[in-house]
């Protein structure tokens, strides 16, 4: 009995631990290709929607937008992909329903802050096309470092906490901690228990805790952290200044924290990170676009509409430089009248 509750125990770590980093590429795009493409492609727009490109995806159709970053229940795509099969907005609207297990998927991309990874559109049909389309596009991944094993005593107190630590992968010392599991309990003073295995800590994840901008001084030793899960922390600017050294650092989620565009700099000399995620942070569009001038690889992000935000930001800039333009040639008329000379 207790090997078969410890295999299910992995089991349960293994579906957490994918959870924690869907793929659009490799576990939606193939879903959307397979059941959505029909009725929301180039060929066919039902509701003035395209599903297969990034820039019409986040677009939205007559009704609007389909997503909204971070927010499933506010998302249409997926409130019509959980309808019962007699609505009339269900999503597929024909055939068998899209099964719980690719909702629940679908439902954790949005959560995540909807991200695309590499994918911009899709050139093939159907399945087989999503999947060609996402070899191609899918980056090399990254040799892992050889570490020595992790230290069982200290992994064994980060358990004891109710966290989730285990192996990163086979053939690999490295590993991942998730303390967002008992994220009501943890402070500053559990990271702590980190220490002893810096250098096989890959994947960190602090979603939903307690810690604060101090407690990251315990995550400035980990250099061979990949990805770090800080969203629906108290974490501000000041915290990421503890960030500046995790040169390996590929991934960052920052959703619904306090940072501004002032602690984005932090972030510049982060080479080799690739997502990022500001929704519902304090970030503006020029801090945003900021950054990708520093870090042009990186796909950040942000929940809104970046092209329609910088097209409203021009159109102001350029309505206050009229205003002005105005405001002075009204001073130059008056000041060109002809004074009455009083006699």
């Amino acid at each position: 009995m207790k090997r078969i509750a410890l295999v299910l125990a992995v089991i349960a770590m293994a579906g957490v631990a994918q959870a924690a980093d869907i793929d659009f590429n490799k576990q939606i795009r193939p879903i959307l290709a397979d059941n959505c493409y029909k009725c929301h492609d180039a060929k066919k727009q039902k509701g003035k929607l395209r599903l297969d490109t990034k820039e019409l995806f986040l677009k939205g159709g007559k009704d609007g937008k389909v997503v909204e970053p971070g927010n499933p229940a506010k998302s249409d795509l997926y409130r019509r992909i959980t309808l019962g099969k007699d609505d009339d907005d269900v999503m597929p609207p024909e055939g068998d329903l899209l099964p719980k297990d690719k909702q629940a998927l679908i439902k954790e991309w949005i959560s995540q802050g909807a991200n695309f990874g590499t994918w911009t559109a899709d050139t093939g049909k159907g399945d087989g096309g999503a999947k060609a389309d996402a070899k191609e596009s899918a980056p090399a991944e990254a040799q892992l470092p050889k570490v020595a094993a992790a230290d069982t005593g200290a992994i064994d107190k980060i358990r004891q906490t109710g966290a989730l630590a285990m192996p990163l992968a086979q053939d690999t010392n490295l590993v991942e901690v998730d303390l967002n599991l008992v994220g009501d309990k943890v402070e500053n003073t559990q990271l702590a228990l980190l220490t002893p295995i810096d250098q096989q800590l890959a994947v960190l994840n602090l979603a939903r805790t307690k810690v604060t901008d101090d407690g990251l001084k315990s995550v400035e030793g980990l250099s061979n952290l990949r990805k770090l899960h800080l969203e629906n922390t108290k974490i501000t600017d000041e915290g990421l200044t503890h960030l500046k050294g995790l040169s390996n650092l590929e991934y960052l989620n920052l959703y619904n924290t306090q940072v501004t565009d002032a602690g984005l700099k932090n972030l510049e000399g982060l080479k080799n990170l690739k997502s990022l995620y500001l929704w519902q942070t304090k970030v503006t569009p020029e801090g945003v676009e900021s950054l990708k001038k520093a870090l042009p690889k990186c796909e950040i992000n942000t929940g809104w509409d970046e092209k329609a935000d910088k097209a409203k930001t021009e159109e102001k800039k350029a309505d206050d430089e009229k205003k002005a333009d105005d405001k002075k040639s009204d001073e130059k008329k008056a000041d060109e009248k002809p004074k009455k000379v009083v006699q």
